[in-house]
């Protein structure tokens, strides 16, 4: 009759042990590696709030990156535009002085070619690269520069998949925001009708430089570069003051996604960190109970049935 109860009493010691000995390799696990969680059977609601906490912590990263292209390219963007702004305003102040009817015809081919040399920066600005691969004023997409060097015109795309040449529009990156990251040229650099601010600045060129041209031909000309120059500097600054706000709404959305990063990475550790004071004291409490079970078990197997009779 004492048999049966020392078995039963020999297993209850063998599965106190084996209880006690999983729950301390549970705590140096989890004293190991800092975190209450390491599985998801530790704590299966914890684990699917971490789970979603570290897609939208993944997220948050994605978007920076994204983002921070952004800022570069609408940096670049905006440097490009204020040189492009600067040489306008100093081809229209030529034109002012061309105008000046005291001006000899010797003056006004001075005054030709410093302007043919604005036209010629003014192109290599429009076809500036972005430091990505890209250009700055490359609208959707140009595998080649956006403007023609020798002509000013706009480079048409080839047919896809080649994609040559700049197409118009722009290009915007982002998750929760779209930024831009491409400028569209053709919009910037002519107008509605697609006369280009190049085309503008070869014809007064020419006839500045014309020795034969009349007053009235030259006046003429003047007035109709003027009004060209004047257009093209009201889309450059439109252009670049939406670039600014475009940049003033990054710093923003990069405050919300480090608020937003922050408070994540709370709430996961709230969730799946660990309490150091409460592991250390639930690993000695495990490691004396499980003593006392191995104590228990030594007793046990001691006891044999010449210990009844």
């Amino acid at each position: 009759m004492t048999r049966i109860p020392t078995m039963y009493a020999h297993q209850r010691a063998l599965d106190a042990m084996a209880q006690r000995r999983s729950a301390l390799n549970g705590d140096q696990l989890q004293l190991s590696t800092g975190k209450r969680v390491n599985d998801p059977s530790d704590d299966p609601l914890a684990a699917a709030q971490a789970e979603r906490l570290r897609s939208q912590l993944a997220r948050i990263s994605i978007e920076n990156r994204m983002i921070g292209f952004a800022r570069q390219m609408l940096s670049t963007a905006d440097s490009t535009l204020g040189q492009v702004s600067d040489a306008l305003q100093f081809a229209r102040e030529e034109l002012v002085s061309a105008g000046n009817g005291g001006r000899s015809s010797a003056d006004r081919a001075l005054i030709a070619q410093q302007l043919s040399g604005v036209r010629d920066q003014l192109v290599s600005l429009a076809n500036s690269r972005d430091g990505a691969g890209g250009y700055v004023f490359g609208g959707q997409g140009a595998t080649t520069a956006p403007f023609d060097a020798s002509s000013g015109q706009p480079v048409a795309p080839a047919p896809a998949p080649t994609a040559q040449g700049s197409h118009p529009g722009e290009q915007y990156t982002g998750l929760d925001a779209k930024y831009t990251t491409s400028q569209d040229g053709r919009a910037i650099f002519a107008d509605a009708a697609g006369n280009t601010l190049f085309a503008a600045l070869d014809t007064i060129v020419g006839v500045l430089g014309d020795a034969n041209a009349s007053a009235a031909d030259v006046s003429a000309a003047l007035s109709t570069a003027t009004d060209a120059l004047d257009a093209g500097l009201e889309r450059v600054l439109m252009a670049r003051t939406r670039a600014g706000e475009q940049l003033r709404a990054i710093d923003a959305h990069e405050t919300a996604l480090a608020n937003g990063d922050l408070d994540a990475r709370e709430r996961l550790s709230d969730l799946v960190d660990l309490d150091y004071a409460a592991a250390i004291s639930n690993f000695q409490n495990n490691r004396t109970s499980l003593e006392a079970a191995m104590t228990t078990y030594a007793q046990i197997a001691r006891l044999s049935l010449f210990d009844y009779l």
